[in-house]
């Protein structure tokens, strides 16, 4: 439900613009602030997943999801059109946030050790599945009936969840410990606060001064939030983990790759509708290229990494693939002819996939086994943040290009629509150059043991870091010269 909702909503944000008058900036928003939301809430479902339980806490998240759902298809026409959907659409995206930080966790207690390694490639499997169909099934819905459907069809599935959650054998006692109020309170006001400002910008413009005192004032209370969970015995999510450079480094530059695909996402999708005025079931079609080549990259990851033994590989060929893909695509959109978007579209979408796995796979084995779970609420939080700063720049971009009459209309016009492109090409080529400055240029292996310090000796700890102790240092490298042929 969760994927299929991101690409199934961007074929829908045209039909629903013109339905219930949405101005360009409302149409963004309707994507925008589910992500943000996402983004916030992720590690409170974490938190709540400790305190009550992932049986409850998985429920309860399916049933705020499919009733906020049904409630966006419920959405009137008018001028409360926009504040009502938006707003159920964060209540959509706080519902998702409390189920995906506990998904993985109910299939590794549902199978066992010698099943569970099976079970979760058919959970990612599917996932990709129902996010390359998601653009056709919501073209055919929306043809046949109705944008809202796009939000209806998440009710019959919910509730075969909820049933299924009711019949299955799943662990539901609760780790215990106190619910925290303070930080989340802080974090999320200072994600809203900012991610708003940057958006904004594109109406007020970038050196109004309201521009820069909303950032600016996010920006603060962003440091105020961070100063409280690093100094917090019980932090929200566990910003210490950055201090370990190989984990900082994937989180970071899984932030940078989650920006512009969305970005692809969302705005190709409105060029192929509102500036080539292609029919519904058309764009779902056109859209196939770029999101089959996203699943083929992701499934193509893990080969990728294991036949090298680098992380660099798959990385740094993802990552100039993708910006040279994107690049071609936003040179291809002026002419207005599918036929020479499709080599981008296919190279952009291929190279975007790649590097997720990964580097979610080197992010894990860098940090020790007992801090993985904190590790991944972070990298969960980090990498939809990473949607949302890149929807709300590209979207700043977009909205300062185009016409005001258009912004009215909900239509983003042929000239400046590439604007939210050059930014996702933009964001691409800034990983592209920190993933080849900064990751390791050993084997993946090599580095994740070297930071994560294993068992065996040699290791210690400084600052809740492992670090090799110089007797361990030396007898790598004698290891690394013999290699070499040398004495």
């Amino acid at each position: 439900m969760v994927l299929l909702d991101q690409t199934v909503v961007a074929v829908a944000l045209d039909p629903m613009a013109r339905s219930l008058g949405l101005t360009t900036f409302a149409m963004h928003g309707v994507v925008l602030v589910y992500v943000l939301s996402l983004a916030a809430f992720a590690p409170v479902g974490a938190m709540a997943a400790r305190r009550f339980g992932i049986l409850r806490v998985f429920g309860f998240g399916t049933a705020l999801f499919v009733t906020s759902s049904a409630v966006c298809a419920l959405t009137p026409s008018g001028g409360a059109a926009e504040p009502f959907l938006l707003t159920v659409r964060a209540v959509q995206g706080a519902g998702a946030a409390l189920m995906l930080p506990v998904a993985t966790t109910v299939i590794t207690d549902v199978y066992g050790e010698r099943e569970r390694g099976r079970a979760l490639a058919v959970y990612a499997g599917l996932a990709q599945v129902f996010f390359v169909l998601g653009p056709v099934v919501g073209a055919l819905l929306i043809q046949f009936l109705g944008w809202r459907s796009v939000f209806l069809v998440n009710v019959p599935v919910g509730v075969a969840v909820l049933w299924a959650i009711a019949r299955a054998r799943l662990r539901g006692e609760a780790e215990g410990g106190a619910l925290i109020a303070l930080q989340p309170l802080v974090v999320i006001f200072a994600l809203v606060v900012l991610v708003f400002g940057l958006y904004q910008c594109g109406v007020w413009g970038f050196t109004d001064p309201r521009t820069f005192a909303t950032v600016a004032s996010g920006a603060l209370v962003l440091a105020l939030a961070v100063r409280l969970l690093l100094r917090s015995r019980r932090p929200l999510v566990d910003l210490r983990l950055l201090a370990i450079r190989p984990y900082a480094v994937a989180v970071a530059l899984t932030f940078m790759v989650q920006a512009p695909q969305l970005i692809v996402v969302v705005h190709g999708t409105l060029f192929l509708r509102q500036a080539m005025h292609l029919s519904l079931p058309a764009t779902g079609l056109c859209l196939l290229p770029l999101v089959t080549a996203l699943a083929a990259g992701t499934l193509s990851s893990g080969y990728l990494l294991e036949r090298s033994g680098s992380i660099r590989v798959p990385v740094l060929l993802g990552l100039a693939a993708s910006t040279l893909g994107t690049a071609a695509w936003t040179a291809a959109l002026s002419p207005r002819e599918y036929v020479l978007q499709v080599p981008g579209m296919v190279l952009a979408g291929l190279g975007m996939g790649i590097p997720i796995p990964a580097l979610s796979a080197e992010l894990m084995r860098a940090v020790p086994p007992a801090k993985r779970a904190d590790a991944s609420v972070l990298r969960q939080t980090l990498r939809q943040l990473g949607g949302a700063v890149g929807l709300a720049a590209a979207g700043a971009a977009v909205l300062a290009a185009n016409d005001d009459a258009a912004d009215a209309s909900g239509i983003v016009t042929a000239a400046a629509a590439p604007a939210g492109f050059v930014v996702a090409t933009v964001a691409l080529a800034g990983a592209l150059l920190l993933a080849a400055v900064m990751l390791p240029r050993g084997t993946g292996t090599d580095g994740g043991q070297a930071e994560s310090g294993g068992s065996g000796s040699g290791t210690r700890e400084m600052g809740g870091v492992r670090r090799r102790s110089p007797s361990s240092a030396r007898g790598l490298l004698r290891l690394r010269l013999r290699r070499r042929g040398r004495p």
